[in-house]
């Protein structure tokens, strides 16, 4: 089992705005043959958090803290400056969920109830960090393969829950309020209507969901699972008929991406906690008119990850990625 980290600090980079976690450093794993994760070696692992657990009391899927945290629950904030430098302790939380008993499971060997208690765990440690008022932002986030980095097999995802919002979300969120200052309407909404008008890039649609391979396509085959209906926060399930239809969708995806790649990364995209974090000057849009959450499919090919100063290359137009992929019609569907 790996030891603990040795606390590192975020740092803010005054040109791009964007903070880093730095100092922050991992034992090696030493060499071993037992899965963490598998049921057995739950000594490995620290206590549950939350566990999903049958008739007969074992576990399905299991939630507790990582092992090697990026961030400390127990840190302070403590904000300050060097010089005209800012920086600050990496208060957050870092946990890991497992998703399932089985070693072996990937999404593309979920069953419906799989996934659907996949998305249940998912959606009450979202809400229960948002509780902690100290973090800005919950990012549920899942890497897949050796290319991503995964150094375990075992089906499982990582939970950040952050005291600032990561830049990718910063832009998102950025950007869709400039939309909605402009025209009175959701960017991601206003994406909705052109692909399913054009029809070019869609995957797969449902009454609830659209499948699509983004105009600008970062990755070959990246995929965005998007609600038709304006929701700006994905743990906000209010209506069954809406989940069964995501759990469906998603692991209709998943096997058409599995097909096709073997390692990705999967990010959601859900709002920030509104409890703590404000964008706008009082009496302007709020958070859930103008953002809309949507899930993204990022398979990985290489290695090399895209430096932050290089363009994004891709040898395959995203309408040639739908179309393949809506031929990849994924066997025993749910």
């Amino acid at each position: 089992m790996c030891m603990l980290n040795f606390v590192g600090e975020f740092r803010k980079d005054p040109l791009t705005g964007n903070w880093v976690v730095v100092g922050v450093k991992k034992a090696e794993m030493g060499e071993t043959e037992v899965c963490p994760f598998c049921p057995g070696n739950e000594y490995l692992t620290p206590h549950s958090i939350r566990e999903i657990r049958d008739g007969q009391g074992q576990w399905l899927a299991r939630s507790f803290p990582a092992a090697n945290p990026v961030f400390q629950i127990e840190a302070s904030e403590n904000k300050r400056a060097e010089g005209f430098y800012d920086k600050m302790g990496t208060l957050g939380a870092h946990e890991i969920i497992v998703e399932d008993r089985s070693h072996t499971k990937t999404f593309s060997t979920f069953d419906f109830v799989d996934a659907a208690r996949m998305v249940e765990i998912y959606t009450e440690r979202i809400i229960d960090l948002k509780r902690d008022k100290r973090f800005k932002y919950v990012q549920v986030f899942k890497n897949h393969g050796e290319i991503t980095g995964s150094r375990i097999f075992h089906p499982h995802s990582h939970v950040f829950a952050t005291p600032i919002v990561p830049q990718q979300l910063s832009l998102e969120l950025a950007n869709s309020r400039n939309h909605y200052l402009q025209k009175e309407r959701c960017l991601t909404c206003d994406v909705v209507s052109q692909e399913i008008r054009q029809d070019r890039r869609v995957v797969t649609s449902t009454e609830h969901f659209l499948v699509i391979c983004p105009f600008a396509s970062r990755l070959s085959f990246e995929v965005w699972i998007i609600p038709r209906r304006h929701n700006a926060s994905f743990e906000s399930w209010t209506d069954e008929g809406v989940t069964r239809d995501f759990v469906a969708v998603f692991l209709d995806t998943m096997k058409r991406i599995e097909r096709l790649r073997s390692s990705y990364s999967i990010v959601f995209h859900t709002s920030p906690n509104t409890a703590v974090w404000h964008l706008a000057e009082p009496g302007g849009p709020q958070v859930s008119d103008y953002f809309h959450w949507h899930v993204e499919v990022l398979p990985r090919t290489y290695s090399k990850y895209k430096r932050e100063d290089e363009f994004y290359t891709v040898p395959i137009m995203p309408e040639e990625t739908a179309a393949i992929l809506k031929t990849e019609k994924p066997k025993g569907n749910a």
